[in-house]
């Protein structure tokens, strides 16, 4: 035990006087605890480019309903598009009526709306790649936009699995990122839980649905809007592999909303952020289908 506590009080000194890191086995803190090993050439191997959708939605809004079914048939023609869906603006607000008084946005979408300039719904950020000077784009662009990422150029790979203790409400989320080439940007990774099957109202150009299904809904973030960094400086190394855990507890409602989460609808997705550009350089996602009940020490 003496010689463990000696070695974690040097590598603190270690992690926060200088920006140069031994990546043998190591183990550093910044906000969470981050492992530092080689890559596995073999997993680097089956690693392909999946893309980012945030979908800026409302309730009162018009015209979200066509763009949802716009992301479902790209969804369904490609599993490698992943899509978040964020609740915003004032088409999003809850109206004094039992339909729609559900309070769907959260601080974190409201701060994302806010950053990437979303006027007018829907919108989408495609990997939030800058597109003709802005972030947000119209629902007819979605498809040619995310054709056009260049699915050869991967960077990373995400492996994530989550655990869930029911008892506690809470998800542990155990996540590896493998630096595949060089990024020259400090990066973060940020985790979100989403939910799928929540039945409540939507209008649809001059139709009041009032049993529609909403589904990839964001309901909050796991560390902050943007994540976490990596290293001290955030500055990753290729042929590297970071691995980290992230926990969230789910039983109170989220700000803003009174909506319960239903673990069994939900997945979490992880995406790596290039901090200077504002690309998602790799996403993945882990549906809670698949979690298994954990009890946490």
């Amino acid at each position: 035990m003496k010689n463990f506590t000696l070695f974690l009080a040097a590598l603190l000194v270690t992690v926060f006087s200088c920006n140069k890191i031994d990546t043998s086995q190591e183990v550093f803190e910044i906000l969470l605890p981050v492992e530092v090993t080689n890559w596995d050439p073999e997993y680097v191997k089956t690693v392909v480019q999946k893309i980012y959708v945030e979908e800026y939605t409302g309730h009162t809004c018009l015209y979200c309903p066509a763009g949802a079914a716009i992301l479902k048939t790209i969804m369904d023609e490609d599993p490698t598009v992943i899509v978040t869906a964020i609740h915003c603006t004032s088409l999003a607000n809850p109206m004094n009526n039992e339909y729609f008084n559900k309070d769907y946005k959260t601080p974190m979408g409201d701060i994302l709306c806010d950053d990437f300039d979303i006027a007018g719904l829907p919108k989408a950020t495609i990997n939030r790649r800058l597109i003709n000077q802005g972030w947000g784009i119209d629902r007819n662009q979605w498809k040619k936009e995310i054709e056009n990422i260049d699915r050869d150029n991967v960077r990373a790979g995400i492996e994530l699995i989550c655990n869930v203790d029911e008892t506690k409400h809470e998800i542990e989320a155990k996540v590896s990122v493998t630096i595949i080439k060089e990024i020259p940007n400090p990066v973060q990774l940020c985790l979100v839980l989403q939910q799928d099957s929540i039945i409540s109202g939507q209008i649809d150009g001059s139709n009041y649905i009032l049993d529609y299904e909403h589904n990839h809904m964001l309901r909050a973030g796991f560390k902050g809007n943007y994540g976490i960094k990596l290293t001290s400086t955030g500055k990753v190394d290729e042929q590297l592999k970071y691995s980290t855990t992230f926990k969230l507890n789910y039983g109170n409602s989220f700000p803003y909303s009174f909506v319960p989460v239903n673990i069994n609808q939900c997945s979490v997705v992880a995406y790596l952020l290039d901090m200077e550009t504002k690309e998602v350089i790799q996403v993945e996602t882990y549906s809670m289908n698949h979690y298994k009940i954990m009890n946490f020490n």
